[in-house]
């Protein structure tokens, strides 16, 4: 904003709000659909670089061995919790589009991430320092 970056990545909360006062303009939303909060501005496969996705994504863990009904009673009462309209709203107003899924999505979710970033570091020659 003060003109010394010119080009930046960031999560929707932090720059969406300076997108829709203009300091900032947005070029694109790096997920595989526009996003609802940002309708008007175009993906990055849109824009020129097919197959292009990378979504940040929020999650809850527990230890290893936690018990499945323990597990199913969280994931309940977190399902429930996001379908409140006072939280949904909230979480528009930060510029967050939350999502639920079962602990069996979400681990094939976080399961296929770690695989494609794996890939991207072995392809970039990248080494732990």
């Amino acid at each position: 904003m003060a003109g010394q970056v010119q080009m930046l990545f960031s999560d929707m909360p932090i720059a969406l709000p300076h997108a829709k006062t203009g300091k900032l303009r947005a070029l694109a939303v790096t997920s595989p659909q526009r996003s609802a909060l940002a309708a008007g501005v175009p993906t990055v496969a849109e824009s020129g670089l097919a197959g292009y996705a990378l979504v940040n994504s929020w999650g809850i863990f527990a230890p290893r061995g936690l018990s499945q009904p323990i597990i199913t009673k969280l994931n309940t009462e977190l399902v429930r919790a996001h379908a409140l309209a006072d939280l949904k709203e909230r979480y528009t107003n930060l510029g967050v589009e939350a999502t639920s899924s079962t602990p069996q999505q979400f681990t094939e979710f976080i399961t296929a991430e770690a695989a494609k970033f794996a890939k991207v570091l072995r392809e970039a020659g990248a080494k732990v320092n």
